[in-house]
């Protein structure tokens, strides 16, 4: 196999398995990082550098090192999506401290960066200023930019202490303040902007030169506010197009500081380690449920209920009645034509989520693999859909995630529209209902067969999004595998299934309900041919249980989580088993239970 052609999945594999083994030789080691190195350049590499950099917190290999210096220092893109995965597994486990090597490689990692690309000159004398002048700009955007991500973060936590009706003028003003800075990084530095390594979208332009800051919303959880801003990006290449540069440099004299750093980890750790409380007897809430079931399904009750007040904030420059707010496509056209950015190549507009006091790590681990099932699902042609989305790490709890565009959470539809049921809803709000009804079936079948084989559980409706043509899509993926919200003992069936989405698919024994059941079926016969490349995400963060350092594999057992995909068993079997799951799913009480747990206690509607 020529070395371009070489699988970084086998490639991570074959390291795994070199390093598990003592008596494999260092040449051995060797041999594989080199062949790392020549494929530096495969854009594969970046779904493995949460793996690649586990590898060696827990080995301190030193060949790896090299590797991961020599892919850190390409560009800032790859710096910063290095550094960032380095401190977020910047921690003690349970049983061993963190190597005195890995924490000397972060700060070896930040000085090279500081002084890679140093080029000589005509003159000797003119090489050691401009040096100087380099390695002063690169430090001083270096310490502006790791300043700005962590006001970007502090801001989601900050916000759960302002009182609703202020975060929206809090955010106005906070957002000006950002954007200054990053205007203020031209004097400081020749490259400016903010460098965020997204991983979806044109992928070079990772600079962010503009924040939108009329377009945003304040997401209110029961613990932090994440919030959502646009943001406008460009290819770090293009930045000597920028004309504004002078008029920057003119008007940064007002620029507002940011807040200093402090420990903010520790008080991120805490919000994220916050368990759901069991609040109420389990008998007495079966009762409450029931009465509330049965009030919801009268419909001479419905008209006594008062619409409740919307717990997010929402701002945007233009009013839109739809549910789904402005289409993400006549928004980014809306951006782009007033943006001075508006005609470099590389412009992008995107729509990201902020997070503070959240461990993400679970849920990447998880996305990980989603997106190599929807690889698997678009080879075989099957009509499965699932929507992965970006998610970046910035430390152990805070990080920065793709917003998944054109989407309501069906908390909000429920919220807004509590008269009608689902299916009422996708009659009223869709304009074809046969195409909107089959793009549910489809995105149904992907998430409960992502919900069955990953555990996946905390599905209220807060944490389901409904899109504009009818989707499904599952969000938020920190309660996976053998972790649970409180280990209340809620959502023990195979997968969210209630009542209203099988009227949406006319019914049990329907056409489309049968169909639903196939596409499971289909679904799990293709992972099971690709099984083993599926689990290789889960095997390299796995392979050293001492080290561990995500709550999700704490009582993890591979053998366990193979069984699942219910390998070698006949098509007759399978489909049995298929049908057994979806009949266990059905309307389970104790998903009915979970819902009314989440309304009580967060106010999320169903």
């Amino acid at each position: 196999m020529n070395s371009l052609q070489v699988s970084i999945c086998e490639l991570t594999n074959q390291l795994l398995k070199c390093i598990s083994k003592q008596e494999d030789s260092e040449s051995l080691k060797f041999d594989i990082i080199k062949k790392f190195q020549e494929n530096i350049n495969n854009e594969e590499i970046h779904q493995y550098i949460f793996q690649l950099c586990y590898i060696y917190y827990v080995t301190g290999n030193q060949h790896l090192e090299e590797f991961l210096k020599k892919y850190g220092l390409l560009n800032s893109s790859n710096y910063y999506r290095l550094e960032w995965t380095l401190k977020a597994l910047n921690e003690e486990s349970k049983y061993y401290p963190i190597k005195e090597s890995f924490i000397n490689f972060q700060t070896l990692i930040k000085h090279e960066y500081v002084n890679k690309g140093l080029t000589n000159t005509n003159s000797r004398e003119d090489y050691f200023k401009d040096m100087y002048l380099m390695k002063e700009a690169r430090a001083n955007y270096q310490d502006r930019q790791d300043q700005l991500i962590f006001n970007l973060i502090e801001q989601s936590i900050r916000l759960k202490g302002i009182v609703i009706e202020e975060r929206k003028q809090q955010m106005i003003t906070f957002l000006k303040k950002i954007n200054q800075n990053i205007n203020f990084l031209w004097q400081l530095t020749q490259q400016g902007g903010i460098t965020i390594p997204f991983n979806h979208g044109m992928m070079d332009s990772c600079l962010v030169v503009n924040i939108v800051e009329d377009e945003f919303t304040c997401f209110n959880t029961a613990k932090r506010v994440p919030y959502k801003i646009i943001v406008e990006t460009i290819d770090p290449s293009e930045v000597e197009f920028i004309k504004r540069a002078v008029e920057i440099y003119q008007n940064s004299n007002n620029v507002q500081e940011l807040n200093p750093f402090y420990d903010i980890e520790k008080e991120m750790r805490n919000i994220a380690q916050l368990k759901i409380l069991q609040q109420y007897d389990i008998d007495e809430l079966k009762k409450l449920a029931l009465k509330k079931i049965e009030f919801h399904l009268n419909p001479e009750n419905q008209k006594m209920k008062k619409k409740p007040r919307d717990k997010d904030i929402y701002a945007s420059s233009i009013n839109c009645n739809s549910i789904w707010g402005e289409d993400w496509n006549v928004t980014q056209r809306r951006i782009q034509k007033i943006s001075q950015y508006k005609d470099l190549k590389t412009y992008q507009i995107r729509q990201i989520i902020i997070k503070g006091g959240d461990d993400l790590r679970n849920e990447l681990l998880i996305m990980q693999m989603i997106k190599k099932i929807k690889q698997i699902f678009e080879k075989r042609n099957l009509d499965i859909f699932l929507r992965p989305y970006d998610i970046i790490l910035t430390s152990p709890n805070s990080g920065i995630l793709e917003f998944i565009p054109n989407t309501v959470s069906m908390d909000k539809i429920k919220r807004d529209y509590q008269e009608l049921s689902l299916k009422q809803f996708y009659q009223t709000f869709f304009e074809c209902f046969e195409d909107a009804q089959t793009n549910f079936l489809q995105s149904l079948a992907g998430y409960s067969l992502i919900c069955y084989l990953f555990q996946l559980k905390d599905r209220h409706n807060g944490n389901i999004l409904i899109d504009n043509q009818g989707h499904i899509i599952h969000i938020d993926f920190g309660f996976v595998l053998s972790l649970t919200p409180g280990n209340l003992g809620f959502e023990s069936a195979p997968f969210k299934l209630i009542q209203e989405y099988e009227e949406l698919l006319d019914g049990q024994g329907s056409y489309f309900h049968n169909y639903f059941q196939t596409l499971i079926f289909k679904g799990l016969m293709a992972l099971q041919c690709e099984i083993d490349e599926i689990i290789t995400f889960v095997n390299l963060m796995n392979f050293s249980p001492k080290h561990n350092l995500l709550a999700s594999l704490e009582r993890f057992k591979v053998e366990d989580f193979r069984k699942r995909f219910m390998e070698n068993q006949t098509l007759d079997q399978l489909y049995l088993n298929i049908q057994n799951i979806v009949k266990e799913s059905s309307n389970s009480w104790t998903t009915t239970l979970y819902d009314y747990f989440q309304y009580k206690t967060n106010t999320i509607y169903y």
